[in-house]
């Protein structure tokens, strides 16, 4: 990491990151949205809904209009390990060990 900071300090420092961060926002989309943009998205599609509700199409149910979406967090890939595949992982040789 060089001389000045350690790979500890820069960990204490990733892990503090507030969540507007641009650290945070690259590996969660769901932050990428702060509540501002949730405010104002929220009143988007209220305002839709109540000029639609006043169409004949509103009233019959119909073509209802397209609701702003927030983006969605990220699916976990991972997976649940059986418990031979825990031992045989943890039964491997260490570096430096």
């Amino acid at each position: 990491m060089g001389t000045e900071f350690s790979v500890l300090h820069a960990s204490d420092l990733a892990a503090n990151l507030p969540p507007d961060s641009r650290c945070m926002r690259a590996h969660e989309p769901a932050l990428e949205w702060d509540r501002q943009d949730h405010l104002l998205a929220e009143a988007v599609n209220t305002l839709r809904l109540l000029l639609w509700i006043q169409t004949k199409d509103g009233v019959k149910g119909r073509n209802r209009p397209a609701m702003i979406e927030p983006p969605k967090p990220k699916q976990s890939e991972k997976r649940k390990q059986t418990s031979d595949e825990l031992r045989s992982r943890l039964s491997r040789p260490r570096k430096g060990a």
